[in-house]
């Protein structure tokens, strides 16, 4: 009988060792020698319903994250460096930078305060408040502490508004005068509006004193609509005239949103201001330049320097560039005191003073104009 090639000891040889390698191979992976699998990933507990996740909430405590949980998680992932069981990237690469970025997101950006400065927050209530400098005083408020019956007597202030409120009135008589006449009345209006303004702080009275302000928010309306030509802006312009002419002469008062006492730097601007007085100040000096046109009409010259004086006090109130500065004003007490030394010098006849009194007024609008507004400008 022949035997069985496959009992031989020489042919079980190949077998036996086979079985060697496979236990060999089992035994070392169950004693730890390679990768365990990784433990499947358990899905997080939902939030008890209705519960809000609202900011500010302490968040409930991860589950650790270990290499295998994040490759099982995500098995295309980019490979992730750990120091221990924390993956690199949550770490910023540059930490400091980071954390001196100081923008706010989502919201208003806030003043940084170093050592030795004011808080701004806790300083909120006085930031509108000027600044003299150093040695300075503090621009009046709104015209408060201005002896306005000394600087402009009510009667020669409503002479000057009346006077006006007659350029106004010819000028807006139709479209052609409007349009011919833009310019003028859109100056007018702006130095009407200054002069009522001073009619609201005024110790003297005068009929329409109660609805002041309202006056002078039309005055305002005319010189803010007084632009362009044609017939929209001649009607825009015209409307608020009439209603301003109306409460002088009597009448009720339209319902106007104005503040009473406003500041003058919110509707008499600098730039008209010193249009007027280039006008003024120019038919002052080529007008009355002898001893003799001096005394034809003193009053009137009076008046005229008056308003000046007025003005320039009024430019000096809080709200007008440079007002809390100790050297604007100083012009300003310059120009003040010569309009009313050239006052006096007017009521006296005293036409050599009258002079030296313009000159001065003359020599503070150059300095400050200078100072202020460059070399270029100035009358």
């Amino acid at each position: 009988m022949i035997a069985n090639p496959s009992s031989r000891p020489e042919a079980m040889l190949p077998r036996l060792l086979l079985a060697v390698l496979v236990t060999s191979v089992v035994g070392w992976l169950g004693c730890g020698g390679g990768q365990q699998p990784a433990p499947e990933p358990q899905a997080a507990a939902p939030a008890p319903a209705g519960q809000p996740s609202a900011a500010g909430t302490a968040p409930a405590a991860a589950p650790a994250v270990t290499p295998a949980a994040a490759a099982a998680v995500d098995p295309d992932r980019k490979e992730t460096k750990w120091i221990g069981k924390i993956p690199y990237d949550v770490f910023y690469d540059q930490p400091l930078s980071i954390a001196a970025n100081t923008t706010s997101i989502g919201g208003t950006q806030e003043t940084s305060v170093t050592p030795n400065q004011p808080n701004p927050v806790a300083e909120a209530g006085t930031a509108n408040m000027p600044t003299p400098a150093t040695g300075g005083s503090p621009a009046p408020a709104a015209g408060a502490g201005i002896d306005w019956a000394k600087t402009m007597p009510m009667e020669m202030l409503m002479t000057e508004i009346k006077t006006l409120r007659s350029q106004l009135q010819t000028n807006l008589q139709t479209v052609a005068t409007y349009n011919r006449g833009v310019n003028e009345i859109s100056n007018d209006a702006a130095i009407l509006a200054g002069l009522i303004g001073i009619v609201e702080r005024h110790p003297e009275e005068t009929n329409w004193k109660p609805n002041a302000h309202i006056v002078r928010e039309l005055a305002y309306q005319v010189y803010s609509n007084a632009e362009g030509s044609g017939r929209s802006a001649y009607e825009k312009t015209q409307l608020p005239f009439e209603q301003l002419c109306t409460i002088m002469d009597g009448g009720s008062a339209p319902e106007v949103d104005a503040e009473p006492n406003a500041p003058f730097a919110d509707y008499a601007y600098l730039s008209e201001i010193m249009k007027w007085f280039e006008k003024r100040f120019t038919d002052l000096k080529s007008n009355v330049n002898t001893e003799a046109r001096l005394k034809e009409d003193p009053l009137a010259i009076e008046r005229r320097l008056r308003m000046l004086v007025a003005f320039g006090r009024m430019m000096g109130t809080e709200g007008y560039s440079s007002s809390d500065e100790k050297k604007y004003q100083g012009f300003v007490t310059m120009f003040v005191d010569g309009g009313m030394s050239a006052v006096d010098a007017a009521k006296a006849g005293d036409f050599d003073a009258y002079q030296a009194a313009l000159n001065q007024v003359q020599t503070s609008c150059g300095e400050c104009h200078q100072q202020y507004r460059g070399s270029d400008s100035g009358f």
